[in-house]
Parts: C-alpha cells; structure tokens; sequence
C-alpha cells in the first residue's frame, strides 16, 4: 500500500468525529464542545476543518439500534461519510474509521461474547467485515481495538486478499481505564464508566509494548497508545520501540477533567494545551488525536 499520509515529520492532530444516522442531527455530544453529526453536518465540520487546515478525521459511528450488519448497507453514516468526503477533497484529506465493535452490539464490547467468554474468531471476522466495508468506501486506514493478539493481522490478510489499499492504525497499547466514561456515554455505551478485563493492565506496561511491537510485525501503518497522560513514560518507550509512527489518544475523560477545572477557575485551557501537547512532543508522538482541534490549531497559527 501507499505511505499512510501525513506520516513525515512534526506533530500533527486527529480529530474525533461521531457520526450517526439520525437526521436530526447535529447534538451535543456527552464531551462538552463535541457534536453528534449527521452525514451533511459532519461533511460541513470537515470543510471548516480543512479550511483551518485540519486534515486527518477518526470517524466514530454512534448508533440508535447498535447492530454489526449496519455497516454493510451502502447508506450507513460511516460509509456515506466517507464516500461523500473522499469524492469531495481526495487525497487532501486523511479518513481513519473507527472499527471497535463497541458502537455496534448491545453490550458495548470490543469483542463479542459468547456464553460470558471472548469469542476469537467471532471478533476477528466481525472486525474484518467492518474494516472491509469502511476501505471500500474510501477509508485510508482503520483502527481496530478488539485487545486481541491478532486484530492487525486478519485485517491485512483480508485487505491483501481483497486487494484493499487501506492501512491498519491498531490501538495496540490501550489499558484499562476510568478515563473512557464522556465517550461511552458519548456513543450510549451501556459499560458507563466501567473497565474491561481483557483490556491491558495498567500495571503491566510490558504486555501491552508487546503487543504494539507484534502489530508492527503484523503489518500496522501506525499504532496508538490510549490514555495519554498517565502513560507517557509507555509512549516513550511505544515511539523508541515502535517500528512505525506512534499516535497518542488524549482520551474523553482527560479532555472532560481539563474542561470542568478551567469552568472552575481552576486552570487555563490554552495554557494546559500547550504543556501537554509538548509532552506528546518531548515523547516523539507523530500525531494526538482526541477532542480539543481547536487548542492545537491555536497553537499552530501562535508559532507561525
């Protein structure tokens, strides 16, 4: 496959973007100063964003009626979203789709249970018709977090097979954490603010580095370490180890405690942004993705 875009020098953001098929749309979304959007108001955000010269997007469906069949219609949001965007800016713009199983079952796992245990192969082909489906419709790459060994793999197997020129951006080093409660309510995740056991342990930095370095092995374009800001020590060692870019995921809960200590007087956003993101810096992060675009982009225009 081609470089994934953008991959060459600096720092750069990825913006999370929800997208659902509720015409109704757009809403405030449970992260405050995020949005829900429609299909026509995420492709009007993306044109703002581009404007202010944004150009990488991690689409997230949000889903009424969570179902693992809605992404093979042609008319779901993800899809249409993707098509729609990739018809109208080309390569000028970097679409990475989501593909964690959570918005799409009931239960708001990653993986599919059967009879209370991980079901492997049932995630693994449950992830592969996704990630399929999202490549067809223009995505460049998809980020899996099954936490499961060989989520990169079946994905590039099934890319090379179908001759899919899609990267795998896996969320290879992603623990267990309280920090995930904003986007699960975000998405109607029924786990609230509750840990998943087969995420990694947040005391065993070595499991997850591992398997980081065996998605590398699998084929990954990039990978991601989420949370960000208790692991910068496992976003060090993830970018001296990795043997591809490294993104880091300044997740909802870090973006939302931020948020409500600035309402109170607590501390100043821009002044946060600016430590932090040169934290990520310090580390040797490609790219941040997460909620606050428009700190980062201040940033920017401030160095020009």
């Amino acid at each position: 496959m081609a470089p994934f875009p953008g991959q060459l020098g600096g720092l750069d953001y990825i913006e999370c973007l929800f997208v659902s098929d509720d015409h109704s749309l757009p809403r405030p979304a449970a992260i405050e100063g995020c949005w829900i959007h429609s299909v026509a108001s995420a492709l009007e955000h993306l044109e703002h964003r581009l404007a202010q010269g944004l150009s990488h997007v991690l689409i997230v469906s949000v889903n009424a009626q969570p179902s693992l069949t809605l992404a093979q219609s042609d008319q779901f949001c993800v899809r249409q979203l993707l098509l729609q965007a990739r018809r109208r800016w080309g390569a000028a713009i970097t679409l990475i789709a989501d593909v964690g199983l959570s918005p799409y079952q009931t239960s708001g796992h990653s993986v599919i249970n059967t009879a209370g245990q991980i079901d492997v192969e049932a995630s693994y082909h449950a992830v592969v018709q996704l990630a399929s489906a999202f490549a067809i419709a223009g995505a460049d790459a998809v980020a899996p977090c099954l936490s499961l060994p060989q989520q990169t793999r079946v994905i590039v197997e099934a890319f090379d097979a179908a001759q899919l020129n899609c990267g795998v951006f896996p969320y290879s080093t992603k623990f267990s954490s309280s920090l995930y409660g904003p986007y699960r309510q975000a998405i109607g995740s029924k786990l609230g603010t509750g840990r998943k056991s087969y995420q990694f342990d947040f005391c065993d930095t070595a499991e997850a580095i591992n398997q980081m370095e065996e998605d590398g092995r699998q084929g990954a374009v990039a990978t991601i370490v989420k949370p960000a800001l208790p692991y910068l020590d496992v976003l060090a060692e993830t970018v001296r180890r990795s043997s591809c870019p490294v993104a880091v995921y300044h997740v909802s809960g870090e973006f939302m405690m931020a948020r409500l200590a600035a309402r109170a007087g607590l501390l100043n956003e821009d002044d946060y942004y600016d430590e932090i993101h040169a934290a990520f810096r310090r580390c040797g992060a490609r790219w941040i993705i997460g909620y606050a675009a428009d700190h980062f982009l201040r940033q920017q225009t401030s160095s020009l």
